[in-house]
């Protein structure tokens, strides 16, 4: 068991990656802190571990509610005494155009997904530092490229990987590891709970043609457990956009202008 006693955070975790991470990481004898604003969900996901004997707590808690991250970060150390790894899971997708969305939707959207995810990893990282550990974020192939139906959501990822990627080299001294993981289309209800989604998106969403989290997750844990740095997760056609937006932006947007990405 490669985290066998190891504690970790995981934010998000009531569905999508996060839960397929949590059972990933149960199975591999993680001590779980499981993290999202819904704790029936949160419950859920517990309740189907497979290791039962390996001890896991909930602890609620909205991202976009990062005043409190120095209190919650109290409260998730005061569980088992420590944290190893932080799993910066949490977030909220888009598929509308920006003239088509409200900013105060940007605004959350921004909030969550970036903000709120920089406020928790500085309120952890002293104990971070202290275990030797880990932080982790799941960012976005949105992070390196850009489509329509994404303005906010591509700015937020962006951020992300801009922010850790930074990050990584200040800390690498301290042997404190940063990992970026990057996923592209990812079989999961992100597009259901995406602003500006609507149930014929989500029906025929490219989403639903990508790999399942339970993939995500075992790929993942391996980038974790390799202390990896920046890594993508996902189909071809993804890479192929990363590969041509770095050699040429401009023959990138011509790519990807009419492609169908909702």
């Amino acid at each position: 068991m490669r985290f066998k006693e190891r504690v970790i955070w995981i934010t998000g975790a009531s569905s999508g990656l996060g839960e397929a991470m949590a059972k990933a990481f149960n199975a591999e004898g993680a001590i779980l802190i499981l993290s999202s604003r819904n704790k029936e969900s949160l419950i859920r996901v517990q309740d189907a571990f497979v290791n039962k004997q390996v001890p896991s707590i909930v602890l609620p808690f909205d991202v976009q509610k990062y005043n409190d991250a120095e209190e919650v970060v109290k409260d998730a150390i005061s569980k088992f005494g420590k944290i190893d790894i932080l799993i910066n899971n949490a977030g909220i997708s888009q598929r509308s155009l920006s003239k088509d969305t409200l900013f105060k939707d940007e605004l959350r959207l921004i909030e969550v997904d970036l903000i709120g995810t920089i406020a928790l990893t500085k309120a952890v990282l002293p104990e971070i530092m202290k275990q030797n550990g880990q932080l982790v974020v799941v960012s976005s192939v949105m992070g390196k490229i850009n489509t329509k139906y994404r303005t906010a959501y591509a700015a937020a990822k962006h951020g992300l990987v801009g922010y850790f990627e930074s990050l990584r080299l200040e800390l690498e001294e301290d042997g404190i590891n940063v990992c970026n993981i990057m996923p592209g289309f990812i079989a999961t209800n992100i597009t259901i709970n995406a602003i500006g989604s609507t149930p014929e998106i989500a029906k025929n969403s490219q989403n639903n043609l990508g790999l399942t989290a339970e993939t995500f997750a075992k790929k993942a844990l391996t980038a974790i457990y390799k202390r990896k740095g920046s890594v993508y997760i996902g189909g071809v056609k993804e890479k192929i956009g990363m590969l041509l937006k770095r050699l040429s932006p401009s023959l990138f947007d011509k790519f990807i202008k009419n492609r169908k990405v909702t």
